[in-house]
């Protein structure tokens, strides 16, 4: 609940700062020109209160909120000139007006002041609402030593708690603090950790939602999962979780809304056709629904046109369970007796995951994902495969326009993992185009 509401605050910074550039615009003006308003400023307002926000969004105003005062105006006054730059030059070469140059460098000092005075409110009003509304944050800091004092002041000004502990604790010591205690995050500082140890405390972090930040004494430490970071200018190494949060998710969420919406539209009149085609070929329903389990570990209801005969689960239930026991945790048959003669045909093109779309639209699962995880496979996973429980489960994926069934199990984990930690809108549209000769051609599927 605490995150979903840093988040929203995201908005509210965002509409504050559109808000303050606006009014400043309007001061620096009232500065050069006195009550007069020159239309053609009119028209350069749109695109000075764009460029100012995308910079600050590229210097992540919105990203990273509780920053010290210092930190805060210096990187104001870094995106502030940036922006002034582009716009300067944006100036020079389209001049249907000759623009005030004293009147934008009002603008840029307003700017400066005033939304380092908006942020610095806001700030202060966020921590009031976290402190009044939320439980603080837990921290569980291993450590010793003159950094872990300098760790301490620091969470004290962000209005956490705290837990200070000089040993190493093993694995089970340290999934009880993060399972039943209820700590949010774990920063480990002067422990000589090998690349392993790192490895096993970053995907326990990750497979309870939990926060990982190392402070490095080694420059040899390389691991793919992790960013340097700083926190109140004490570097650190975080553990990078999936670019799939924020504004990142925020968009996508839009696209799979949208996509959903104009692809229930296009499919309706293949939706009754495929339904009357399933109930003319075998008894049965014409939907079927199976439990999986999605982000973060939620179960959810699993929708697909049915493929198979009425009592296929019972058929195959004993089978399973013997496949799983015998450390096998992709269960797969390509050739299978329970499927219908339009299940097959169904499954060869794909067509069966449409019904998927509703699950899109209900927020279980994205567009574009890993692959929905049967909770039996699921049950069995280790710390690196519960890694695809990060972001929501697809209706297409990495792996599906890679080979589909024909892949490995290892394979399979190996690029939804890829797609986890490298996710982009880029990538997503390129599954998007690779899917549609995956689906024409069948390759894979059964």
């Amino acid at each position: 609940m605490k995150k979903k509401f840093i988040v929203a605050f995201k908005f509210v910074y965002l509409f504050a700062d559109a808000s303050v550039l606006l009014l400043a615009f309007m001061l620096a003006n009232y500065m050069r020109h006195g009550l007069f308003f020159h239309p053609a400023y009119n028209r350069l307002l749109t695109p000075v209160l764009l460029v100012f926000i995308y910079f600050f969004y590229h210097h992540k105003f919105y990203n990273r909120l509780q920053l010290t005062y210092v930190y805060e105006l210096f990187r104001i006054i870094r995106a502030g000139t940036v922006a002034f730059g582009f716009i300067i030059v944006l100036t020079f070469f389209w001049r249907p007006f000759s623009y005030s140059r004293l009147m934008l460098t009002y603008f840029l000092l307003l700017t400066v002041i005033m939304v380092f005075a908006e942020r610095e409110l806001l700030k202060f009003l966020m921590v009031l609402c976290i402190k009044r509304f939320f439980q603080p944050d837990k921290i569980l800091v291993v450590g010793r030593g003159r950094i872990v004092r300098a760790l301490q002041r620091r969470i004290r000004l962000r209005h956490q708690a705290a837990l200070w502990i000089n040993h190493y604790p093993d694995a089970e010591e340290l999934r009880a603090y993060v399972r039943d205690r209820g700590f949010s995050g774990i920063v480990i500082a002067n422990f000589p950790l090998n690349h392993e140890k790192v490895v096993n405390i970053a995907n326990l972090c990750e497979n309870y939602g939990v926060d990982f930040q190392l402070v490095p004494d080694i420059l040899e430490l390389k691991l793919g999962d992790l960013v340097m970071d700083e926190f109140f200018g004490i570097p650190l190494l975080r553990l990078k979780l999936t670019p799939l949060t924020g504004t990142h998710l925020f968009m996508k969420n839009v696209f799979d809304v949208a996509f959903t919406i104009a692809g229930l539209a296009l499919f309706m009149p293949f939706f009754v056709i495929i339904a009357a085609l399933i109930k003319i070929d075998s008894p049965g329903k014409i939907i079927y629904n199976h439990t999986r389990r999605g982000r973060k570990g939620r179960d959810f209801k699993f929708f697909k046109f049915r493929t198979m005969v009425k009592n296929a689960d019972a058929i195959i239930l004993e089978e399973r369970r013997s496949h799983y026991k015998s450390g096998n945790l992709l269960f797969k048959k390509k050739s299978d007796s329970r499927v219908t003669r339009i299940g097959g045909f169904l499954r060869k093109f794909s067509l069966d995951e449409l019904p998927q779309l509703i699950n899109v639209l209900k927020g279980d699962m994205s567009v574009v994902g890993p692959r929905p995880q049967i909770i039996s496979e699921a049950e069995g996973y280790d710390e690196s495969a519960l890694r695809r429980l990060r972001v929501k489960p697809g209706i297409t994926g990495l792996w599906q326009v890679s080979g589909r069934s024909d892949l490995t199990y290892e394979e399979m984990v190996r690029l939804d993992i890829f797609y986890v930690q490298n996710w982009s809108m880029e990538e997503d549209f390129r599954i998007l185009l690779r899917t549609v000769p995956a689906v024409f051609f069948g390759k894979g599927a059964y």
